[in-house]
């Protein structure tokens, strides 16, 4: 019994250590495939990443284009609005002329009915005649 208890030991072990050996293949095997699968997990993130970060610089682009349009619109409203207020200072300054010089002619024409140095205003459609013309007729 004992060359058939060794030899069953000898057995045991050697699939025992056939059995290990499949294990320590097996482990490693997976090592190498989870470190693969890891790398171009990774690749592919690193690629996103790279993909994102040229989204965002052609976003910054555009919102720096956008924020130019918007200053060069708000100057060219200031200035409109300049000009707007100073249409209407002119506008004001106008009117204000013009109702000083409508006062100035109702007091001329006030002051000559008064005289009588000047007739009164012809009609439109009268010719207007020169005072050696009135004359002669």
């Amino acid at each position: 019994m004992s060359d058939t208890g060794t030899t069953r030991n000898v057995t045991m072990l050697r699939v025992f250590s056939l059995a290990m050996g499949l294990l320590a293949l097996a482990g490693w095997g997976t090592l190498v495939y989870a470190t693969r699968t890891s790398a171009a997990a990774q690749q592919q993130l690193q690629e996103h990443v790279a993909e994102l970060k040229v989204s965002q610089d052609q976003l910054m682009a555009e919102r720096d284009q956008a924020k130019a349009g918007a200053a060069d619109v708000k100057a060219s409203r200031d200035q409109l609005t300049t000009e707007r207020d100073e249409a209407k200072a002119q506008l004001i300054a106008a009117q204000q002329e013009v109702t000083a010089l409508t006062k100035r002619l109702e007091e001329a024409q006030a002051k000559a009915s008064e005289t009588g140095s000047i007739r009164p205003p012809t009609p439109a459609g009268q010719p207007v005649r020169s005072p050696a013309q009135t004359k002669r007729r």
